[in-house]
């Protein structure tokens, strides 16, 4: 085994020293173009960025697809839960300013049952609150309340499911708690919110939450794993959920929101780098979620992220001694074998990385070996 593992990092060493910037072009192109080919993917948009500069970003539709015209970097997503992120960040900023504290509880700020007045909203980001899910699914339908002051009213009726911070139960009522605590807090709906202090600044104007405008010229959307055949996605939420799911972007505006973000532009980057550090769970099992943030070691970098309806993936990697920064986006409209997102970041990862050790953890993870 160790042979083996050297004569990669070997290879990996060659690879990496005869490298061209247009030869890393074409061969992160012909990666997305194989996996296309591999997964049944109809579109998609992916881009890379290290430490501001964009090195990379392509995109693609297959012969078969019913798109009128060729894709780019401004084509636009549903981006499903990646929507989440809007949220958390509007959650830092208040942190930043002293309004709100992780430790708060919602009961505080909200009209809770009593139940759920002592949910810590470390414990909303972190999906380990035990309040269970506001809504079902029905014959590929979702079926919820009909207005957000119809989840508060069900809510009393609902028992958890487990103790705050003992378990992680990944439950979109989470961020609709976060949503009506950030309106209570602020006096202003979420939707001016994300708009003024997210999409304006950072001139974010493909980008769209559920239900503020016509996305008809958004690529058409199809389930994971369609298996034979591509299979539409049928799955609407209300529009009151948008602080969870609903939200269209492109690889360009997701950039900048990300770079906005590790810049300092958003939030401080001190409190950035201390709100993505893992903590245990009561049970002892460290928490995969980080204030919003799914987060994981890539080799010598700390990589932080959120997938998007199994489909798509944003990932922000940080090198914490050397500061430096990367960026992977990989957006797609759906697949015919469940291909997990977090595949298609790593099939980009092997080729950019850096380092010879973080790029072999990649290829690895792109094959589907978590050996290291």
């Amino acid at each position: 085994m160790f042979k083996i593992l050297t004569g990669l990092i070997v290879l990996w060493t060659v690879i990496g020293c005869t490298q061209t910037v247009d030869g890393l072009q074409q061969q992160l192109e012909q990666q997305v173009v194989d996996n296309a080919a591999a997964h049944g993917i109809p579109a998609q948009a992916a881009l890379v960025n290290k430490n501001g500069k964009v090195i990379f970003k392509f995109a693609t539709n297959s012969p078969s697809s019913s798109l009128p015209q060729a894709l780019d970097e401004h084509s636009v997503f549903p981006i499903f839960s990646v929507s989440k992120l809007f949220a958390n960040v509007l959650v830092y900023q208040l942190l930043e300013k002293g309004q709100l504290s992780l430790e708060d509880n919602i009961g505080d700020y909200l009209n809770l049952p009593q139940q759920w007045q002592k949910t810590p909203l470390r414990s909303l980001l972190n999906h380990t609150s035990g309040i269970p899910e506001y809504f079902t699914v029905t014959d590929g339908q979702v079926v919820a309340p009909s207005s957000i002051e119809e989840v508060m009213i069900a809510l009393q009726g609902f028992q958890p499911i487990s103790e705050p911070n003992e378990k992680i139960a990944y439950t979109q009522t989470n961020y609709l708690l976060i949503k009506l605590l950030l309106e209570a807090v602020t006096a202003q709906s979420y939707e001016t919110l994300v708009e003024e202090r997210i999409f304006n600044p950072l001139l974010m104007s493909n980008t769209y939450l559920h239900g503020r405008s016509n996305t008809s010229n958004s690529v058409a959307s199809y389930l994971p794993g369609g298996g034979q055949d591509l299979v539409a996605n049928r799955y609407v939420f209300p529009a009151y959920a948008n602080s969870h799911t609903g939200a269209y972007s492109t690889t360009h505006d997701l950039n900048s929101f990300l770079s906005g973000l590790m810049s300092g532009k958003l939030v401080n980057v001190a409190l950035l780098r201390e709100l993505w550090q893992q903590s245990k769970l009561t049970n002892g099992d460290m928490n995969y979620f980080a204030s919003g943030w799914h987060v994981e070691k890539m080799g010598r970098w700390q990589s932080v992220g959120h997938d998007g309806g199994a489909l798509l993936r944003v990932t922000a990697m940080l090198n914490q001694v050397t500061g430096e920064y990367m960026l992977f986006i990989y957006l797609t409209n759906g697949n015919l074998d469940g291909v997990w997102s977090s595949r298609l970041i790593s099939s980009l990862q092997q080729h950019v990385l850096p380092d010879t050790y973080s790029r072999l953890i990649a290829w690895a993870r792109y094959k589907g070996w978590y050996i290291f």
